[in-house]
């Protein structure tokens, strides 16, 4: 009897197992994080001036954070935990100042700045992911900024680590500069050019540091 009713339950989870066909889209207002076993979690800063907040993947199999908004997400923090693909699109001005993107085991991570002062002074932790690709389109500012002599943080870009990548580009981490302006930026990597960074494309004026 205890093995008939153990195989009914089995059966019943069976059924009833999570798919990854799911979707869902949030709104930051406040920390955010995204159910778990979607396929696709949208998170979208839409509300100017945000403030410091948490934005938590999970294990979205692709976790995708739009900053639209002036001064939205300032200091915030983006956890990509167990998510398989990070995309970060960041246009409005000041997006993303002075904050922290943990890209954890992603296997691919992909930002686009186009906003004036967008991710500046920031920390970028891609050092498990397996590939990293930045792209600063025209009119995006990528770096280390300021406003009437205020001391701001550094900008630092750290690659992965030990990555198998063997895609289109050279290198796991790439820097990709679409007629953006690139300000002092510290690139970490263990092998430097051009085994572990790839730098693409001119700039207005750039101050790149390799460590």
């Amino acid at each position: 009897m205890l093995y008939k009713k153990l195989s009914f339950v089995s059966f019943i989870g069976s059924v009833f197992l999570p798919v990854r066909y799911v979707n869902a889209q949030y709104t930051v207002n406040g920390d955010v994080t995204c159910a778990a076993g979607l396929e696709t979690c949208t998170i979208t800063c839409s509300g100017k001036d945000q403030g410091a907040v948490n934005i938590y993947c999970n294990d979205a199999t692709n976790c995708v954070f739009d900053c639209v908004a002036e001064s939205c997400t300032l200091n915030a923090r983006i956890f990509a935990q167990n998510a398989n693909t990070l995309t970060i699109t960041s246009t409005g001005e000041q997006c993303m100042k002075w904050s922290q993107i943990d890209a954890g085991n992603a296997e691919n991570v992909n930002i686009v700045v186009s906003g004036t002062e967008t991710m500046k002074n920031s920390y970028i932790n891609a050092r498990n992911a397996q590939f990293l690709h930045i792209q600063v389109a025209s009119g995006g500012e990528f770096g280390v900024g300021g406003q009437n002599g205020e001391d701001y943080n550094e900008m630092y870009v750290d690659c992965p680590r030990g990555s198998s990548y063997s895609g289109a580009y050279d290198a796991p981490c790439v820097l990709e500069m679409n007629g953006g302006t690139l300000t002092t930026t510290h690139i970490i990597t263990d092998g430097g050019v051009p085994r572990d960074f790839e730098f693409i494309g001119g700039t207005e004026s750039s101050e790149l540091y390799l460590a």
